[in-house]
């Protein structure tokens, strides 16, 4: 019999186990703790750092916006024409966002000071120090801290040169009162435990954001600590108060930038910290204790009540146990009362169970015979070949309209590897998707060509899908193979029949040049012969000439129509804003002549050919120059995101284009003014945009409901490689052409 070690009651081990997760817990806390005010401690810190240089930060900005009114002000011609007026109303315009302007002479005189009213009699003071540096380094100056003599007040200021020639002419000046700065801290939210500070170069107090007026002037505390750019200090701040400073000195005008932290804060802080873990420690003690008590007491209850249970049911009696105070006790003593009356029940309705299972695994067993002959039937039947492989290439599996397909049997297309009868351009192409599907893609697609099995090479499309949950010895790959034969013979016919229409407008514009020339001529030689004798005769003759310029110019613009109509797209990537461009210089004679101006908003970069391109706008430009009103022509052209494709718009305010002709403007030689000699042309213009625009497998059309003028619409295609490189919003407008007529 094994020994038992000494017994102990259910108290002892509570209690040691209270003690084992309270030990912890207290350590734990008192880490978290230590962790929780070192962290407190550091964002007090971080905070006043990242205030210091957000004040300072703020401070520079209104500094350098300053400094950029005076640079402009610098820069007026009234000042070189010593219009002073002038000058006086330019500087005025800042005055309601309170930037009082002041201009001197060299001499110290004041020409102009937008803080006394206009007319009022300007002092004459001497020139100050920082004037005289400003005027010697021709560069702007930020003073230090001095008595304005004006008001008598401390204030500083920002002097900047009016150079001309290399010379410095005149001063132009804006003077700070130091409560703008203060209260420039006290809107950004510094205060208690926070102190800040802004001090001139030599370390006098400019403003302060507590106890502002006591310390305009005085010395800051620590000034010289101030090493560098910026860093932080500890030591006593203008208030008397020990802290922890961090300061920044400005790029722009040399001032330092200091806020304080008061170090009080800092150990207060640590302080909470410890005395609540002190609190938290003695609650854990004091609830462990508890805990244990009253669980000691419900445990023995219960556990006197399993016991009793369980030696009824070793007795084969039916069980009840008693309900107790713990909700698990009482679910196990109401199983123990359960298990006896089910327990004979178990055997009968595990035999049926069996029984059940059995007939179901033999239904199932029928259902997928029944789902295999199903999909056998599919795939022998189906007029697409399909083939079951794996990674390396090995078929496992070919339905039978391989045959029908190539000529093989399934068992003997099974037996040849697929190098050996795909046609030797086509393999490279063949591989790159096999090793892609290797590489895990799950689905692919190729054309190619394959070898019958009477020789003849065979066009397919296949189409591949990656099946899941497949070893490398399984099928992991099935093809699709559908013979594409006929659609390749129409495609290869088409492109034959685009080669001979090429061929015969190249033959029709060649062979007619030739009979029209000759009637030229003779017309020509004709009219010079009855010029005078017989006008009538004359008249003719140049009817006959008006007629072959017209008849050459339909032949030159068939021959330009079949050139776009059946030229190879390019499909490169096209920054349209460049197309424009293009466009615009090709068309600038004739934007000048008419004063037009072209605007161009947020233009994206596309897919396409750009030569195309450049004809597509050229002549949509082209015809909203031509068909103008009264107004000097305006064209704006925008574009925004359509799903797949961008929406370009090119918009006019010209005579515009009745909707009844919405769709006929895009016939070829269709013409709605009759008037060549206003409007020439002969209406080929619109049928080569929507060719282009067409090749590129967008649409054009004319917007019915534009206002004024008329507003052409069509879609272009989107990148697909890469992300478009303008991502404007929708309405910017964006500059890179701006062509006006002079």
């Amino acid at each position: 019999m094994q020994e038992v070690g000494k017994e102990r009651s259910l108290a002892v081990y509570l209690v040691a186990f209270a003690a084992v997760i309270v030990v912890p817990l207290m350590l734990l806390a008192v880490a978290v703790a230590w962790r929780f005010a070192d962290a407190e401690i550091s964002r007090l810190k971080l905070v006043g750092q990242q205030r210091t240089e957000d004040v300072a930060a703020e401070i520079e900005r209104m500094l350098g916006s300053r400094l950029d009114i005076l640079r402009v002000l610098a820069t007026s011609p009234a000042i070189d024409a010593s219009d002073h007026a002038a000058f006086d109303a330019q500087a005025r315009q800042f005055t309601e966002s309170g930037v009082d302007i002041r201009l001197r002479a060299l001499d110290g005189r004041l020409l102009v000071d937008t803080g006394l009213p206009p007319g009022e009699v300007l002092p004459h003071w001497p020139l100050l120090e920082p004037m005289t540096e400003a005027i010697r380094s021709r560069q702007p100056v930020f003073s230090s801290l001095f008595v304005s003599r004006g008001t008598s007040t401390y204030a500083v200021a920002i002097f900047v040169p009016v150079v001309r020639d290399g010379t410095v002419v005149a001063l132009v000046s804006n003077t700070f009162s130091p409560e703008v700065f203060h209260r420039f801290m006290v809107r950004a939210g510094i205060s208690d435990p926070y102190f800040a500070s802004l001090s001139d170069r030599s370390g006098l107090i400019i403003a302060r954001s507590a106890n502002h007026e006591a310390s305009v002037a005085r010395q800051l505390p620590s000034f010289d600590a101030a090493v560098g750019r910026s860093g932080s200090w500890n030591g006593i701040n203008a208030d008397g108060l020990k802290v922890r400073a961090f300061y920044q000195r400005s790029d722009l005008s040399g001032w330092l930038v200091t806020l304080g932290l008061r170090e009080s804060a800092i150990d207060a802080a640590l302080w909470r910290t410890f005395g609540g873990v002190t609190v938290v420690g003695l609650l854990l003690v004091i609830l462990s204790i508890a805990m244990a008590t009253v669980l000691v007491r419900r445990l023995s209850r219960a556990a006197n009540a399993m016991v009793e249970a369980a030696a009824a049911m070793e007795r084969g009696q039916l069980t009840v146990v008693p309900r107790t105070d713990i909700v698990e006790v009482n679910r196990v003593g109401e199983a123990f009362g359960r298990a006896s009356v089910k327990l004979h029940l178990q055997a009968s309705a595990l035999a049926r169970a069996n029984r059940e299972l059995e007939r179901r695994v033999e239904e199932r067993g029928a259902a997928l015979e029944a789902s295999e002959e199903r999909y056998r039937l599919l795939a022998e039947n189906a007029r697409d070949t399909i083939l079951l492989r794996n990674v390396e290439g090995r078929l496992f599996y070919a339905s039978p309209s391989c045959q029908r397909l190539l000529g093989y049997t399934p068992e003997e297309i099974v037996a040849i590897h697929p190098v050996s009868i795909v046609h030797p351009d086509d393999w490279r192409r063949v591989d790159g998707v096999n090793r892609a599907m290797a590489d895990g893609r799950e689905l692919g697609f190729s054309i190619h060509r394959l070898r019958h099995k009477e020789g003849h090479w065979v066009w397919i499309q296949a189409a591949y899908s990656r099946l899941p949950h497949a070893s490398s010895d399984e099928p992991s790959i099935m093809v699709v193979v559908r013979d594409d034969t006929e659609r390749q013979e129409q495609e290869t016919k088409l492109r034959q029949t685009n080669e001979s229409l090429r061929q015969f407008s190249a033959i029709v514009s060649h062979d007619l040049q030739a009979p029209l020339r000759h009637i030229n001529m003779f017309s020509d030689m004709l009219g010079a012969r009855v010029a005078g004798t017989d006008a009538e005769a004359a008249g003719y003759a140049a009817k006959i000439q008006g007629s072959v310029e017209r008849m050459q110019r339909l032949i030159r613009s068939l021959n330009a129509y079949t050139q776009v109509a059946y030229a190879l797209e390019k499909r490169d990537a096209v920054d349209l804003a460049v197309v424009v461009s293009e466009a615009v210089a090709m068309l600038d004679a004739d934007i000048q002549a008419a004063g037009a101006t072209i605007k161009v908003f947020n233009l994206p970069t596309i897919e396409g050919d750009q030569e195309l391109l450049v004809r597509l706008f050229q002549n949509l430009i082209g015809n909203a120059v031509k068909y103008r009103g009264d107004e000097p022509p305006v064209v704006k052209i925008r574009a925004r995101p359509a799903g797949r494709f961008w929406e370009v718009a090119v918009e006019d305010n010209g005579i515009g284009i009745d909707p009844l002709y919405a769709d006929r403007v895009f016939e070829i030689f269709r013409r709605l003014h009759r008037d060549e000699s206003r409007y020439p042309g002969i209406g080929l213009g619109l049928a080569l945009c929507r060719r282009i625009v067409e090749s590129h497998g967008g649409e054009i059309w004319l917007d019915k409901d534009w206002p004024k003028g008329a507003r052409f619409q069509m879609t272009l295609p989107r990148r697909r490689a890469k992300a478009e490189r303008r991502t404007g919003g929708g309405d910017g407008e964006t500059q890179p052409v701006d062509a006006v007529g002079r």
